[in-house]
């Protein structure tokens, strides 16, 4: 007796086609989800970084606007200083916190602004830090000298 053999049908063929359609798709989708999710988080992380510049630049002008005084501008921005330094805290929403020493729970971003007077001029750096272990240097800004009236 001789060998049957067993003729492809078509809707084994059908069936062939469509599970390497449905694995091409599944293929696909997986890699925009996880473009999707990266996107997600880049934006989240500009915003920071939008906010971040939008504070430090508020500091600053604080800091101009009393003429260099680190402690008037650290009452003006709602922070804490002393004469050479102001630091002001906020959660991780950047809304901004009492100050507090040493930083309580709630504190996630912090930033520093530290300088001297000398003949008239003053200077500063300003340095924007997120809380963790180590603490993570976001960005560091060196202002120029502003004119002062002492």
């Amino acid at each position: 007796m001789g060998e049957e053999r067993i003729r492809p049908t078509r809707s084994g063929l059908f069936m062939i086609e469509l599970l390497i359609a449905v694995g091409v798709f599944t293929l696909c989708a997986a890699v925009c989800v996880g473009l999707f999710v990266r996107s997600e988080v880049m934006s989240r992380e500009s915003a920071d970084l939008t906010r971040m510049t939008a504070e430090a630049r508020n500091v600053v002008e604080c800091w101009k606007a009393t003429g260099g005084d680190f402690e008037q501008a650290a009452q003006l921005c709602g922070g804490g200083g002393g004469a050479s330094a102001l630091t002001v805290q906020y959660d991780a929403d950047w809304n901004r916190i009492p100050y507090q020493f040493p930083e309580g729970p709630n504190v996630v971003y912090q930033i520093n602004l530290a300088g001297q007077s000398e003949g008239g001029f003053a200077s500063a750096d300003l340095w924007v830090t997120k809380a963790g272990e180590p603490a993570e240097l976001l960005n560091w800004y060196d202002l120029a000298a502003l004119e002062v009236t002492p």
